[in-house]
């Protein structure tokens, strides 16, 4: 498996296209996540007031809420990293790069795993940048920095690699099957709408099915946690039944991927 993904690397490393949306998406994602103060100064500057409570005040940074507020932001970000997903396995098709490695020995099995491989590896990478500007922002902004507080609710963080991998893992499989960059991403932006409208003919007692579908079942593992701040219930705990439903849709997303190329002519 490593020289697999040693293979995935090589074909990357040297793709300017992959560097620039990777850059883009740290970028993003830091200066994102490491400006939560600075938002709420420009807010409180500009009269924003939640009723009695002091803006400022707004736990953004604090432990255990951290966990939460930091993974529901950078989850939307993976986007861009889709997009690179797109390109690099339409351009296999578009320049026969998969018939030649085909040709050359490596089976479609090995080019589906160099594929895997690479999106477990990134969505790795990304959940442990999360994880240290979490632990870096939370020591200096949370008034409780004690052990049991800091990994309160870090489950957020596992749950925010399950679905960046899902995620890839599901754009992949859309770019296996369309194999033409442009339509994968027009269906990319425009299949949760899609899974949405699954809800339009259902019964409403029947609607709840529509969170076992692929995009449904990731977004549902981390709930939006901002409405607490004035005072609305959200969901702040991530639930073991869409962490399950995610860990059966992964190799789903696998087999239906290999099995759009398995018998299919790569010329």
């Amino acid at each position: 498996m490593l020289r697999l993904l040693k293979i995935e690397i090589a074909k990357n490393k040297s793709y300017r296209t992959f560097w620039i949306l990777i850059g883009i998406y740290f970028t993003f994602l830091l200066v994102t996540t490491l400006s939560g103060m600075e938002a709420l100064k420009w807010l409180a500057a500009k009269g924003a007031e939640l009723g009695d409570f002091d803006i400022m005040k707004v736990p953004l940074y604090h432990f255990p809420d951290i966990w939460q507020n930091l993974t529901f932001v950078a989850q939307y970000f993976r986007f861009l990293i889709g997009i690179f997903v797109i390109i690099s396995i339409t351009n296999e098709f578009s320049y026969k790069t998969i018939r030649q490695n085909v040709i050359d020995g490596l089976s479609r099995a090995d080019f589906i795993t160099s594929k895997v491989l690479f999106i477990i590896g990134f969505s790795l990478i990304a959940t442990v940048v999360v994880l240290f500007i979490g632990l870096g922002m939370g020591s200096v902004y949370s008034p409780a920095s004690e052990m049991k507080y800091m990994f309160t609710h870090i489950n957020f963080v596992g749950a925010f690699f399950i679905a960046t991998l899902n995620y890839l893992l599901l754009v992949m499989t859309i770019a296996l099957i369309v194999k033409r960059a442009g339509l994968a991403i027009v269906i990319l932006i425009i299949y949760p709408a899609f899974e949405w409208m699954l809800k339009i003919p259902l019964p409403f007692n029947l609607e709840y099915l529509t969170e076992y579908l692929p995009y449904s079942a990731l977004a549902n593992l981390i709930d939006i946690p901002f409405p607490k701040y004035v005072f609305m219930e959200i969901r702040d705990a991530v639930e073991i039944k869409n962490v399950l439903i995610n860990l059966a849709w992964a190799p789903i997303l696998v087999f239906i991927g290999y099995k759009s190329i398995a018998n299919k002519n790569l010329s």
